[in-house]
């Protein structure tokens, strides 16, 4: 039988085996570390665009604090102007609408001072527009 023949089945072995050593040593030697060089660039890509993205969001959330602290100590003072203005007005006894106008006015920010605090503030999105 012809496939059996030991003549033929050791040429094939040799070529087998000389055809997948070129084939291994190329793949190895040329091909693998360029492969491995893209991993490892996109890889540290990655890394880099994390650790940019984290500072940029710790700039934001810093911003966004001190906004929002700002916003409290200025809404603060406007109250406490109202108040002042209102009692300043009901102790010189200017004309009652107008009384009544700023008396509603003060009222209505007093209000919303005392319920629109901390925890409405919380709910109120700010967002920074970013300028590259």
């Amino acid at each position: 039988m012809p496939q059996l023949d030991k003549i033929i089945v050791f040429t094939q072995i040799f070529w087998l085996f000389l055809i997948f050593s070129f084939l291994y040593s190329l793949l190895t030697h040329y091909f693998f570390p360029i492969f491995l060089k893209s991993l490892k660039s996109r890889r540290l890509i990655i890394e880099v665009n994390s650790v940019e993205t984290e500072n940029l969001s710790a700039q934001f959330e810093k911003k966004q604090a001190s906004l929002n602290q700002a916003l409290i100590r200025n809404l603060v003072v406007v109250e406490n102007h109202l108040l002042r203005e209102l009692n300043c007005l009901k102790s010189l006894n200017v004309n009652s609408s107008v009384i009544t106008v700023d008396e509603k006015i003060s009222q209505a920010s007093q209000s919303s001072m005392l319920y629109c605090s901390q925890h409405l503030f919380d709910l109120i999105p700010f967002y920074l527009k970013w300028t590259a």
